[in-house]
């Protein structure tokens, strides 16, 4: 039997690329004829040019991310949306055959004209959705800016989940394990970590202090979805 023939696929950060720390539990479940690559919009910037560029705006949504340095910014949704158009057309220019967006916010109107875009966000809810059903879900978001947002992304579950904000990229677990303790005791039967930031580190984190609810991860949701199509 013939072996598929190679496909590209590039994982894309809003931050800078590579982001080995969201993309390698999805990569690890990719078949073995995926050849893959990383690209992010802030790529080539300084964070000079990354404020100039892409700083946040009161009132607006915002997202959050790591340079390469390992500092953590504070980003423009709408810039990014924009920007992130730019980097799909140059990445399928170069020949990709799937764009999976390592970030579960929105970005409407994002398109290709080939490849397969994967944009987390309606991956993750819609299996949330299904495996929830009926189900009281605690969300949890990095900034507490980001709630707003997060509310009218998650109506498409039964039931208005509850909200708690713990950033992936603080020093410790603890702002992570506060909103999940939060989210109990306001009667959460099931969490979820919407940013890609969090890891499974972060759900064992949880387990580690006492939370014995489900946790579903975004990046563990999206690759076994992933994988299964690839």
């Amino acid at each position: 039997m013939l072996a598929p023939p190679p496909r590209q696929l590039a994982f894309l950060t809003i931050g800078q690329a590579p982001r080995h720390d969201l993309s390698d539990a999805i990569e690890q479940g990719l078949p073995a004829h995926i050849e893959v690559r990383h690209a992010g919009v802030l790529d080539g910037l300084d964070r000079i040019g990354v404020e100039a560029n892409f700083a946040p705006t009161t009132g607006r949504a915002q997202l959050i991310s790591r340079l390469a340095d390992g500092s953590i910014v504070t980003l423009c949704a709408d810039a990014i949306g924009r920007e992130l158009q730019h980097c799909i057309d140059r990445l399928e220019d170069d020949g990709v055959d799937v764009v999976v967006l390592l970030c579960t916010g929105e970005f409407p109107g994002l398109r290709t004209r080939r490849a397969w875009l994967v944009e987390p966000d309606a991956v993750v809810c819609g299996t949330v959705a299904s495996l929830l059903r009926d189900v009281q879900a605690g969300v949890i978001v990095p900034m507490p800016g980001q709630e707003h947002e997060a509310r009218d992304k998650w109506r498409i579950l039964d039931k208005q989940p509850l909200f708690a904000a713990g950033s992936p990229y603080a020093s410790t677990a603890q702002p992570l394990v506060d909103a999940a303790k939060t989210l109990q005791a306001q009667g959460a039967h099931a969490l979820v970590l919407d940013c890609m930031g969090y890891s499974p580190q972060h759900k064992q984190a949880l387990r580690d202090a006492g939370c014995n609810l489900p946790v579903l991860v975004s990046g563990s949701v999206l690759g076994g979805a992933l994988g299964a199509f690839l």
